[in-house]
């Protein structure tokens, strides 16, 4: 019976020692009983968290089971791990075995006998990562996880820079010379120390830039329509500030042109966190945190994320390529996307919009929000397979943490293998 809160600060390291003691008994009782359960919240941050759990449970020979669930379970009677759950109201009978539970914020919980709750102001990949790994260098699938995991939660934020654990986590990283991690400030485009203007813009999804998304010889004549071939060839991230104004001009005015909008250029500046070791599988890391949406949505199952993230050598190529061919598929959608808007709550709009196979509503709402078409608090509902559908990972992003679960309390939308089905409140 214990509860923790790791905070940035001198007591840190003593905190974190606590915890990895916890994490070393559970799993030592998991190796016992043959089985250790990983419960995780649908949401995208501790799904990440679930990777590591599950990477380290292999690593000792425990065999790990993975649950995706908006609730935790109503009784403990294995070995477990929970990630993400904030309504942890056990009673000393529920829990019949170790239980070992973290949450991004503050746990108000109070934890009974062979239950550890760990809580604290960062992500829950963070919080799981340095109690794995006392925050040192270790195993780049779970470098890879924390930060991709930072850049899932609210601890990034959108001029791209981290705070409370997450940022202790990119610290204690930066020291670690073949990880070669830098943070570069530009317009936000995939791999910007590596690619110019037109290579990156053309390739990225979020943010989506209207016309330029998807297609690189609209771009290159776009810049040369506004005197700025002379960027052509300089990587995005080696640009001097009056060269990154007037590329933002340029895209703002695109936008005004096309749609009539008003981009926000806080949405589209900021500091992005790239890898130059040979060794990452992850050049940029921003790009991997919308890799793991995009992937996640295009084939409709939450999981694939942890799945990607266990063999990340050999899987993240494969997703961050199908993310990048992903962007001329969404340029073609937004231009004739006509969101029709819903019955549904009070404060939260929802639209029906026609997306196909391989789709991913994150990115198509935030395409959709920075034009103006959709709100912040909207959520996209689609048809597939004869059901009307809700993506988790947006509903999430678009009404803030536990949105899911909110939407089936009010009876809007109900769980189905990972994803949420419209309910007949919304009309269909």
């Amino acid at each position: 019976m214990l509860k923790l809160t790791l905070t940035p600060g001198a007591n840190l390291d003593r905190v974190l020692e606590s915890v990895s003691r916890s994490f070393l008994s559970l799993l030592e009782e998991a190796g016992r009983s043959g089985v250790l359960r990983i419960y995780s919240y649908l949401n995208p941050d501790p799904l990440v968290a679930a990777s590591m759990v599950f990477l380290k449970a292999v690593s000792v020979g425990v065999e790990p089971v993975v649950t995706l669930a908006l609730n935790p379970p109503a009784v403990v009677e294995e070995p477990s791990v929970l990630l993400g759950f904030g309504n942890l109201d056990y009673k000393s009978s529920d829990v019949k075995s170790k239980l070992l539970a973290f949450y991004s914020g503050e746990l108000k919980s109070v934890p009974v006998h062979g239950a550890t709750y760990v809580d604290g102001q960062g992500s829950v990949s963070a919080m799981v990562y340095l109690s794995l790994t006392g925050g040192r260098e270790y195993d780049l699938a779970y470098v890879t996880a924390a930060l991709a995991g930072s850049y899932l939660s609210r601890f990034v934020d959108r001029q791209g820079r981290f705070h409370g654990l997450d940022r202790v986590v990119l610290d204690k990283l930066r020291l670690a010379t073949r990880l070669s991690l830098e943070m570069v400030t530009t317009l936000k485009g995939y791999k910007p120390a590596s690619r110019d203007a037109c290579e990156s813009l053309s390739v990225t999804s979020s943010p989506y830039y209207p016309s330029l998304t998807g297609d690189y010889e609209l771009c290159i004549k776009t810049l040369q329509t506004r005197n700025l071939s002379h960027l052509l060839g300089v990587k995005l991230a080696s640009l001097d500030q009056k060269s990154l104004e007037a590329l933002v001009a340029a895209v703002a005015d695109v936008a005004r042109r096309v749609y009539n909008a008003d981009l926000d250029p806080g949405e589209l500046v900021g500091g992005i966190l790239v890898s130059t070791s040979p060794e990452s599988p992850v050049v940029d890391f921003r790009e991997a945190a919308d890799a793991l949406t995009y992937i996640s949505e295009a084939v409709m199952d939450p999981g694939r994320l942890i799945a990607t993230l266990v063999d990340v050598e050999n899987e993240y190529p494969i997703v961050e390529a199908r993310l990048e061919g992903y962007a001329s598929r969404l340029n073609e959608l937004i231009r004739g996307v006509k969101p029709a808007k819903m019955k549904g709550g009070i404060k939260t709009q929802f639209y029906s919009v026609q997306l196909g196979a391989g789709d991913s509503p994150s990115l198509v709402w935030r395409a959709l929000r920075a034009l103006k078409l959709v709100e912040q608090e909207s959520v996209l509902v689609f048809e597939s397979e004869g059901g009307h559908w809700i993506s988790p990972f947006q509903v999430e992003e678009a009404l803030g943490y536990g949105g899911c679960r909110r939407l089936v309390e009010q009876g809007l939308a109900e769980l189905r293998e990972g994803y949420l089905w419209a309910g007949r409140k919304l009309g269909v």
